[in-house]
Order: structure tokens, then C-alpha cells, then sequence
């Protein structure tokens, strides 16, 4: 497959766009809705261009299976995640080999669910005050109120150090990251302009911050992701630098602004969706509260709600494609793929493929997870070597959350005839004019 001397195939087919535009206005929505579709009409592999971004995509069980046995060796992400490095020293989403794996089992262990145990009665008690707010909300900006609170969550299970003051900030420069450097939907021009250095600034300063403060003071408890980063060594037994550390440092924060608040926002679109699912959820959840109180231990305990997740993320992905640079030469699906070709490796397309799930635009809570996950076709955060970090983080926070919430209260849609509107960027998300009425229950 990896071999030199492939015979030449065929250029890949290009799905049909506009002129300059090509399939920007395709992809602006449900990506990966448009991915899935592609891959019906055109097969495994593809290409795509948006404005001045132009990828081949590799899709189907067979591309997730390169990904996982052969990533290393074909793929650099430096070119596609080279930005989080650039701007804010997230160097684990650049590296490869043997630096790369070194780097992850630091972080690894710095966004370990087990400090979700470790801090839950703070963390539960923000949740609470968090919830409380929430209720009898006619209009909820259901995604500005999850980044709010996810990032609050993360902040205490993390590392400690409280984000609210620089919530704005933090936000608006990581998603403005993310448009320019990553999905390139703007252009470089405005990461020069004095707001965003300035921003900029301010994040890695209140970084700096944290670890001079963390170094300074003794800690008891289970050490988290600031401890990890003071106390790291590269593969070769020297100090990261200090910037390094600093970005090590803003993972946590990255992930809690995105990745945790989009699943929340999701899971609520679910909740207020199907009533069924809710009820399901509802009686398990009140059966583990100990009054108003959710023991840490019973979070386990909560099957129906565990698989509303895993199913939220199987039709609503965080990442439906993982972006990559060919650094080798290879053959997939009768076709080569130059050295230095971008790639979007669709990850997440078998979850919409009947012969991987039955029904698959049904959103069905019993399905069997553990058997995709083994088949490697349940991937909604990528696979292989930069697998996202915080996954078991993310889910065991989102069961958690989910749990406080519907024990309190009940989302409702505004609208319940009217369709989802996705937004793909910063993240694949249900967008800012998505709102929920929250109602107690009881």
C-alpha cells in the first residue's frame, strides 16, 4: 500500500462546486452530512476545494484503518493543526514519532478522567450554580451557555485555575485560530490585526501565570495538567521550554471552549428531541441522586445516558475528518496519492453507512458500541495516534452534566418542526441562534 513503486491510478474524482468558490457553500453547514453523501455518490475517495483549500478525501472503514496502522508513517499534521503550535505552542498536534507519543502520555495523564473524581464536589458545585441559572430560561443560547460552562467545569478539574475572566478572550481567539489556521474560512491577515495580538497575549500571560503560581505553592491532591507541565521533560530527559509549557497548559481550556460545550449542546438538542430518550434517561438519573446530590461513583451507573452519548457523537461527531499532508507516496482505492497532497481522512462516515449500523440515520440509544469501536468504524474522535486527548474526559464530563441537568429540569424546543442547522466551523455545532426553554421538572 505504502509502497514507492505503485502504479500510477487515475486523478481522484472532484465533486462539483462553483466557480472560485468550488464546495465552500457545500461544506459551511453539515459537513459531515456532505462527506457521507460524497462517498455514496463518488466512492472512497474524492476531492473537494473550498475557496483556497483543496483536499483529497479518504473515506470509508478502509481510510480509518490506514489512518490507524499507517499514520505515522504517511501523514503530517504540521501543516494542517501546524496553527494551535504557532499561536498558542500546542506542539502535540504537530509532532510525530517517538516525540510525539512522549508528549501525549504527559498529557495524557494531565486530562485523565480520574480528576473529575478527584474534584468532583467543586466541580458538581459549579455545575449546580451553573444549572441554576439555566432554569426557567425562555430562550437559552444553548451554545454560548455550554462553552460557559464547560470551560468553568475544565477549569477546576484541570487545573485549577479559574478562566472566567478571560472566558471572552479565550473563545474569540481560538475560534478565530481555528477559521484562519485550521479550517482557513478567513484569511492570515487577521491574526496581524492589534486585537488579536493582544489577545493573544493576554492567554499566554494568564498561562505564564498559572504554572509561576502552581510552582509556588505545595498541592496535595491528585496532580493535574499544570503539574504535569512544570514537571515535564521531553523524550530526551530535557525541559520543554517555557512556551511549551504554557500551551501545554492550555489544552484543557482549548478543548472545554469546543469540543466539550458542542457535545453538550447536542446532547440538549437530543434531550429536547425525543422525549423517549429523555424519559428513558430521566428515570435512571433521579434513581442515583442521593437527594440533590450526585454521588461521583454512581456516574457509572447510567447505561441509557452513557449510550445517548456515545450515539449523540455517532450522528453529531466533534471532528467528522481529521486534515493531514501526505509525507510518503501511496495507493488507496486504485488511486495515488501524491507526497505532499492535503488529505481529509473522514473518520466519521462509516457512522452514517447502513452495513456499520443498522438504520443509520435513526438515532437509536441500544446499539453496540463496544462491537464499532473494535471495528474501528466508531471514530468521533479520530483514530490511531493523535486520537483526541481528552476523549475520556469529554464523555465522562458529558454523562455527568447531562445527569445534574435532567434531574433539575427539562430543555424544550422553540421550534420542534424546524430542523437542526449545523455550522461546521469553529467545530462542527449547532450555531449561535440555537435556543432551548428550560423548565424544572416536577
Amino acid at each position: 500500500m505504502t509502497a514507492e513503486d505503485t502504479a500510477v491510478a487515475a486523478t481522484p474524482p472532484a465533486v462539483p462546486g462553483l466557480p472560485l468558490l468550488g464546495n465552500a457553500l457545500q461544506m459551511m453547514g453539515d459537513v459531515q452530512g456532505f462527506l457521507v453523501d460524497n462517498y455514496r455518490r463518488m466512492g472512497p475517495i474524492y476531492r473537494v476545494r473550498a475557496l483556497s483549500q483543496a483536499f483529497t478525501v479518504l473515506a470509508g472503514s478502509d481510510a480509518n484503518q490506514l489512518l490507524r496502522d499507517h499514520g505515522d508513517a504517511l501523514f503530517s499534521s504540521e501543516d494542517t493543526m501546524g496553527g494551535l503550535d504557532r499561536q498558542f505552542q500546542m506542539r502535540v498536534h504537530v509532532l510525530r514519532g517517538r516525540p510525539h507519543r512522549h508528549l501525549r502520555a504527559i498529557l495524557a495523564t494531565g486530562l485523565s478522567r480520574g480528576l473529575l473524581t478527584a474534584r468532583w464536589d467543586a466541580v458538581a458545585e459549579s455545575t449546580r450554580q451553573a444549572l441554576a441559572s439555566w432554569q426557567d430560561r425562555p430562550n437559552l443560547p444553548v451554545v454560548d451557555a455550554c462553552q460557559r460552562l464547560a470551560a468553568a467545569q475544565l477549569s477546576i478539574a484541570l487545573t485549577g485555575a479559574d478562566s472566567a475572566a478571560r472566558f471572552e478572550t479565550l473563545r474569540w481567539a481560538f475560534e478565530l485560530v481555528l477559521d484562519v489556521e485550521v479550517t482557513g474560512k478567513l484569511p492570515a491577515l487577521v491574526l496581524r490585526r492589534p486585537a488579536y495580538r493582544r489577545a493573544r497575549t493576554s492567554i499566554m500571560d494568564f498561562a505564564r501565570a498559572a504554572l509561576d503560581e502552581r510552582a509556588a505553592t505545595a498541592r496535595s491532591d491528585t496532580p493535574d495538567l499544570i503539574d504535569q507541565a512544570i514537571a515535564a521533560v521531553d523524550q530526551n530527559g530535557h525541559p520543554y521550554p517555557p512556551e511549551t509549557r504554557a500551551g501545554m497548559a492550555l489544552q484543557g481550556y482549548f478543548a472545554g471552549i469546543n469540543t466539550v460545550a458542542y457535545l453538550y449542546s447536542f446532547l440538549l438538542y437530543v434531550l429536547a428531541r425525543r422525549p423517549d430518550v429523555f424519559a428513558r434517561v430521566a428515570d435512571e438519573v433521579d434513581a442515583v441522586h442521593d437527594g440533590d446530590h450526585l454521588p461521583v461513583e454512581r456516574i457509572r451507573d447510567l447505561p441509557a445516558l452513557h449510550a445517548t452519548v456515545l450515539e449523540t457523537l455517532r450522528m453529531f461527531p466533534p471532528a467528522p475528518g481529521s486534515t493531514r499532508v501526505a509525507v510518503e507516496p501511496f495507493e488507496f482505492a486504485g488511486h495515488r496519492i501524491e507526497r505532499g497532497t492535503r488529505v481529509l481522512i473522514a473518520t466519521c462516515v462509516p457512522h452514517r453507512l447502513a452495513r456499520h449500523f443498522a438504520d443509520p440515520d435513526r438515532f437509536d440509544i441500544d446499539r453496540d458500541f463496544a462491537g464499532a469501536r473494535r471495528a474501528g468504524v466508531y471514530a468521533p474522535f479520530s483514530v490511531g495516534s493523535h486520537t483526541c486527548l481528552g476523549a475520556g474526559m469529554t464523555g465522562a464530563l458529558s454523562v455527568a452534566t447531562m445527569a445534574m441537568l435532567v434531574h433539575r429540569m427539562r430543555p424544550h424546543l422553540r421550534r420542534p418542526q424546524r430542523p437542526l442547522r449545523i455550522q461546521a466551523t469553529p467545530g462542527p455545532n449547532p450555531g449561535n441562534r440555537f435556543t432551548l426553554r428550560m423548565t424544572p421538572r416536577g
